[in-house]
């Protein structure tokens, strides 16, 4: 990403920001119909295909090939503790806006995404 500010016109200004975060206002972020911001979609529930609750959305992670959503158990899971789920078109099959939830299919071998509490 590039990106210009106010008051930074040479290199060597530049230089004084390296490893600096810069913020935005969400709002000034284009995005696509079928795209999301990482904050908008904490707090959604996210649900198996055929309806189980595997809890709520955290946040989300970068780990180079695809970035990951991290899902808490609810409160009272028989089993607590967190998925993390690679935020796919394989796994993620639909997002619902209006009701706040994720619908994830959960791949052959991908039990081993969850991490239980101790």
């Amino acid at each position: 990403m590039l990106a210009k500010l106010e008051g930074i016109d040479d290199c060597n200004a530049a230089d004084l920001l390296k490893k600096a975060s810069i913020w935005i206002e969400a709002d000034a972020v284009e995005v696509d119909e079928d795209e999301y911001l990482w904050e908008e979609l904490t707090g959604y529930r996210v649900m198996t295909t055929d309806g189980t609750l595997l809890g709520e959305v955290e946040g989300l992670v970068e780990f180079g090939a695809q970035d990951n959503f991290c899902v808490a158990t609810p409160a009272g899971a028989d089993q607590p503790g967190e998925w993390l789920l690679p935020f796919i078109e394989d796994v993620v099959m639909a997002i619902n806006d209006e009701t706040r939830t994720i619908e994830v299919e959960l791949l052959e071998g991908m039990d081993a995404c969850f991490t239980p509490s101790s």
